[in-house]
């Protein structure tokens, strides 16, 4: 993963999904090895990735951040995660699922619903729900 200073973080109008969680390591490799994030900015308690499609996924950790860069009242333990859906469009599921059985993850099987993608699902520790989705335009 490479690692860029802050002054090419280049940050721009995009979006920045920010989660919370104590898995910022195994996190950051698992997006990086299977979603083609890069690992931007590293700090203690913070790992910013970026995707080519240019939104950033922050993983922040705020028993370990030492700037107190938490910004509202974090959910009680074991509270958050809910709530909401992360889809990640990519061009072939491939191994992807497998892989991602192997990081210890349990996965939904895959579905093709009748809008002609093809997908999986499964969670993030914390509750967060990803869904891995081939769109049915990289399916034809």
């Amino acid at each position: 993963m490479p690692l860029h200073t802050l002054t090419e973080k280049n940050e721009r109008e995009m979006v920045q999904i920010e989660l919370y969680t104590d898995h910022l390591d195994d996190y950051a490799d698992l997006f990086a090895r299977l979603f083609s994030f890069s690992l931007i900015e590293e700090k203690p308690g913070w790992r910013q990735l970026r995707h080519p499609a240019y939104f950033d996924l922050m993983l922040f950790s705020p028993e370990r951040n030492e700037f107190g860069e938490s910004h509202w009242v974090l959910p009680e333990r074991g509270e958050g995660g809910k709530g909401i859906e992360i889809v990640i469009c990519i061009p072939e599921l491939g191994n992807i699922r497998e892989e991602i059985i192997t990081h210890g993850f349990e996965c939904s099987e895959l579905r093709y619903p009748p809008w002609g993608s093809a997908e999986f699902f499964f969670k993030l520790h914390e509750g967060y729900f990803i869904r891995v989705k081939q769109p049915r335009e990289f399916r034809k």
